[in-house]
């Protein structure tokens, strides 16, 4: 069946590619009922949108240049005079000139950030959003004199002697301290976002509740100035009972988030109590800041409040699954609320809504708590965070706000030789016109959120602020079709928040990409991901001086296998004992990860890592310390700006995070390091071995 060239003209006016090179250079043409189905899907909001405050268009340009406006964007009927103003982020006016019969406006150049663009003829009145962005994006200082380095842990797998059996801020906190020692320059960690507070057991932080909110279960509850003040609490936690639970939880080898949720909120609750009744000074001084954060933050604060009361309603006495996770899984007269039945629900339930509310203030708090710690102890980047692709269907932000995503379609990735079905990911993407009409706001803000405590933020599928390769409902990853975002718009926010939080930007960019992304990526110096794995060419890896400057270098990613595991083939073997990988297809990752590790072998002795007469093969040598070492002293040399070493190899310890293509089958996102970071630092191997990595660094 043809695309008829209506619906062909339709399609690509909103983004949607009727073709496209698979990764073997065919060119693949999209289903032509795809095509009709996201052609229908995302057409531009209608005038409802435009009389709740959105923006006819949005225009990105330079600072400090002026701004050429072509008037053919907006459909003006009548231009023979037309009344232009400015307007900055507080509403005063910077510009304002009456043009007569104009094709184009040529404004002033401006500082970069976000303005209104107002214009007026005698019958139509426009508002256009302007995007002032810097040329690059932030680029921090210590980069201009030294090659950096930190480490990068999955936050929940530490071990310590005094969290609760999953690590938290207060790990966070020691392992910033011992780090900024070793000479680290950043700490790198998973997403802490939201996740389903009524579910625990949903552990992915890649496919949260939200990515503008904070996962609380990472608190340091003993560290809360209300836990000082609360003898109550105090008493509950130094009973025996409670003590001997979190000695049990701390001593399990992976996270057990139900029983550990259930204590962090008992306590919290408690304490919740207290802040609400106690006539302390401290605490009533902490209200005023308190109640400043909500009134900053807004409904949107609120409405996950909500979400989260609900969601403890419906889930109290079901396990979710993927189709039934979060709001989908409701009652239907709460899936999709009126204005006036949430205004009710939260009325109803606003003590529960403000706990909820109150936990993203401590959070916040804490996190940016040690985003300062980080600088007092003289780490220069602190706080490497993780932005995932999107939220999960049945999330908080869907629910919040259903108009700005697709929720009848989902994200994920074409056939591939390593993938013939391609990728569902399950996640539902933005309207991109929605979006636009909204002038980008909800993008802004959950960038906001994300930067302001981090000192680097690495983001997800970057690829995906260009295309993202969309799923209609019910159909496979083979009926997908790309769809384009407004990418210049995008990188100029992107830029806009990068500088503002003073934020270093990576982005995930494994994979095909195309030369205009590449330029685009390029052009604004946003930090490529080079992971070793992916690395082998022609039987060899790169030497330390073709590594990609202007990006951060890793082993491996929480996606694949430790050093020690890969190494030992322990990931292969728990795809066959799960039935992942069977056949043909298994026996031929068995080779491939024979030619890659005798590559590995190969390039150290190339590059005298590995003296001539170091004996062993692929077949015949185990991982060992000398081995280890050189691996992270190649990778450290290299003139990559940023390295980053994870703890799990510097531990030599066998163990994957994640098992993709698992779900109940392997415990994702639960297993914990093998040593706790008073042992890891008080080990003069293990401190001798960063060290090492950081002399190398200085090479």
């Amino acid at each position: 069946m043809k695309v008829s060239e209506s619906l062909k003209q339709s399609a690509e006016k909103i983004g949607i590619s009727l073709s496209h090179y698979d990764i073997d250079g065919h060119l693949i043409y999209a289903p032509p009922e795809t095509v009709r189905y996201f052609t229908e899907l995302l057409q531009p909001p209608n005038n409802r949108h435009i009389n709740k405050g959105a923006f006819h268009d949005v225009f990105a340009a330079f600072e400090n240049e002026p701004i050429h406006y072509d008037l053919i964007r907006l459909s003006l009927t009548d231009a023979s005079s037309l009344h232009c103003s400015i307007l900055d982020e507080r509403g005063k006016k910077c510009f304002e000139q009456t043009f007569s019969s104009p094709q184009s406006l040529v404004l002033p150049s401006l500082p970069f950030g976000y303005y209104q663009l107002l214009l007026a003829s005698a019958e139509q009145q426009f508002t256009v959003r302007l995007l002032v962005t810097p040329r690059t994006a932030y680029q921090p200082d210590v980069l201009k004199n030294k090659k950096a380095w930190g480490i990068n842990v999955q936050l929940y797998s530490l071990r310590s002697k005094t969290n609760w059996g999953i690590g938290d801020f207060r790990d966070l906190a020691y392992l910033i301290e011992q780090g900024a020692k070793q000479g680290a320059d950043f700490i790198g960690i998973n997403p802490l976002h939201m996740l389903y507070p009524a579910v625990p057991n949903w552990a992915s932080p890649y496919s949260s509740s939200s990515r503008r909110w904070l996962n609380f279960i990472y608190l340091d509850i003993p560290a809360l100035p209300e836990f000082k003040l609360c003898r109550r609490v105090q008493n509950w936690f130094n009973t025996d009972e409670i003590q001997k639970k979190i000695a049990s939880l701390r001593e399990q080898a992976s996270v057990d988030y139900t029983q550990i949720t259930e204590l962090k909120l008992t306590a919290l609750e408690g304490l919740f109590a207290f802040f609400k009744r106690s006539k302390s000074a401290q605490v009533i001084a902490r209200r005023d800041e308190f109640n400043a954060f909500v009134k900053a933050q807004g409904a949107a604060l609120l409405w996950q409040g909500l979400f989260n009361v609900l969601d403890r309603i419906e889930h109290q006495h079901q396990e979710a699954e993927e189709n039934t996770i979060g709001w989908l899984g409701w009652r239907k007269e709460w899936q999709v609320l009126s204005e006036s039945k949430r205004k009710a629900l939260l009325k109803e339930h606003a003590e529960q809504v403000e706990f909820f509310a109150w936990l993203q203030w401590l959070t916040t708090e804490q996190l940016a708590e040690l985003q300062e710690r980080c600088r007092l102890v003289g780490m220069q980047l602190g706080i490497y965070g993780d932005l995932a692709v999107n939220s999960s269907r049945g999330s908080a932000d869907v629910w919040s706000d259903p108009e700005l995503y697709c929720v009848n379609a989902s994200v994920g990735a074409p056939p591939d030789p390593l993938g013939p079905i391609g990728q569902n990911w399950n996640l539902p993407p933005y309207n991109p016109s929605v979006l636009k009409a909204r002038g980008f706001q909800p993008f802004i803000d959950m960038l906001r959120a994300n930067m302001q405590s981090f000192g680097v933020l690495r983001i997800d599928h970057v690829m995906g602020l260009f295309r993202l390769w969309l799923i209609p409902e019910g159909k496979t990853a083979v009926d997908g079709v790309y769809v384009h975002y407004p990418f210049n718009e995008l990188m100029a926010i992107l830029a806009i928040e990068s500088q503002r939080n003073q934020c270093l930007i990576i982005g995930e960019d494994l994979g095909t990409v195309p030369d205009e992304v590449r330029w685009k990526l390029n052009e604004f110096r946003i930090f490529s991901y080079f992971v070793l794995y992916f690395a082998q060419r022609n039987k060899m890896y790169p030497l330390k001086q073709d590594y990609p400057q202007h990006a951060f270098a890793t082993i491996g990613t929480h996606d694949v296998p430790s050093l020690q595991s890969f190494w030992h083939c322990r990931d292969l073997e728990l795809f066959g004992q799960l039935g992942i990988l069977q056949g043909e297809v298994l026996t031929q990752k068995y080779e491939q990860r024979v030619i890659d590790k005798q590559a590995l072998l190969d390039s150290l002795h190339r590059d005298n890592y590995l003296s001539p007469d170091y004996w062993g093969d692929a077949l015949s040598m185990a991982m060992h310390d000398n081995l280890n070492r050189q691996i992270h002293r190649y990778l450290a040399e290299s003139q990559s700006q940023l390295v980053g070493v994870q703890l799990e190899n510097l531990l030599s310890q066998e163990i994957s995070f994640n098992l993709p293509g698992t779900s109940t089958e392997y415990p994702n996102w639960r297993k914990k390091l093998s040593q706790s970071l008073e042992l890891i630092f008080d080990d003069p191997h293990m401190t001798s071995f960063l060290s090492f990595i950081n002399q190398a660094r200085r090479a």
